[in-house]
């Protein structure tokens, strides 16, 4: 009888759930909604349904039963300390899986560049987050738990520092940025006066990420203030890498792979910030390093840990097979 895995990457604003056979073939695929507890207001319960009702839409498209599942990977935004890892792997474990893990979706980054399994992974997805595996298998997450562990980026974060920077030019004596104009026109307004009382009305701080294209729209106008912006924010998330390396152990590594995962790496529009990102990486490392701008969903990364989970040793075909199939199918 055929047996199958499950690998989860669940963010702060989509689901992706994988379903494969043991030997690396698709059989399903599912995008639910958020899986990070923090973007519910019942918080872990929210987690749970979303869990619940995602694998049972990905399992019964395909007709299989949750006793078939041999492994399963998830990687959760939100999951930044034990007792939230505590939490969810109980909550988890009441959903009938027999064997699974538990960890941050910075982790899966990692996995899914295809390489050894070791290395550090930058997140700029809907939040920010830095994970690292060295070769001894010993791992480590900074930041992802907000502005005072180092939490200088992400589509929330940079959205609303660019509505910051409109806000100091206007009201505090900034410099004058191409960005005001841009947020006064998707605000509808005709008035900068106008500006404040919008946002309070149009609820503006629970969305700051409708404004993440504006840094990069105005940097390509050669705006000052957007790419000092962009650089800022790739300098503060190349700190978090080089922390990493410090407190983990990379000296054997022939290189260092860095990975830069999320929409914000993946779909920003001006180069300032991957490049200010780079160049602190490799000022401050200390040894070789290279750089992989991660193009296929990191859900691979679950799906590539749970079938090792099933049978290690895991084939470089199979693996590469697995990252394949999800880059054609997300």
């Amino acid at each position: 009888m055929r047996q199958y895995v499950i690998g989860v990457d669940g963010g702060g604003t989509k689901t992706h759930y994988a379903l494969f056979d043991t030997g690396g073939k698709l059989v399903g695929f599912h995008q639910g909604g958020p899986a990070n507890h923090e973007t519910y207001r019942n918080g872990y319960e929210g987690t749970r349904q979303e869990l619940e009702r995602s694998f049972r839409a990905l399992l019964g498209r395909s007709g299989i039963g949750i006793e078939r599942i041999e492994a399963a990977v998830f990687g959760l935004a939100g999951l930044d300390v034990a007792p939230q890892q505590a939490v969810l792997t109980e909550l988890i474990a009441g959903m009938g899986l027999r064997r699974f893990q538990v960890m941050n979706d910075a982790f899966l980054g990692i996995k899914a560049a295809g390489g050894s399994g070791c290395g550090v992974c930058s997140i700029h997805g809907t939040g920010t987050c830095c994970a690292a595996i060295d070769p001894r298998g010993r791992r480590l997450q900074i930041g992802g738990t907000g502005y005072f562990f180092g939490d200088e980026g992400g589509a929330a974060h940079l959205g609303g520092m660019a509505f910051r920077k409109v806000y100091d030019e206007l009201y505090r004596c900034g410099p004058a940025t191409a960005m005001t104009g841009m947020i006064l026109e998707m605000l509808g307004l005709r008035r900068d006066d106008d500006l404040v009382e919008a946002v309070y009305r149009e609820r503006c701080f629970d969305n700051w990420a409708q404004f993440l294209k504006l840094p990069f729209y105005a940097a390509n106008q050669g705006d000052p203030v957007a790419l000092e912006l962009l650089r800022h924010t790739g300098r503060e998330a190349a700190q978090s890498v080089l922390g990493a390396i410090r407190r983990l152990d990379f000296a054997g590594a022939a290189a260092i792979e860095v990975i830069m995962a999320g929409s914000v790496y993946v779909k920003g529009e001006n180069p300032a910030l991957i490049e200010a990102f780079q160049r602190a990486v490799r000022e401050g490392a200390g040894q070789a390093v290279r750089f992989t701008l991660l193009r296929v969903p990191p859900v691979a990364g679950a799906v590539l840990w749970a079938l090792e989970a099933f049978r290690p040793g895991l084939d470089r075909e199979v693996g590469q097979a697995v990252i394949q199939s999800l880059a054609a199918r997300v």
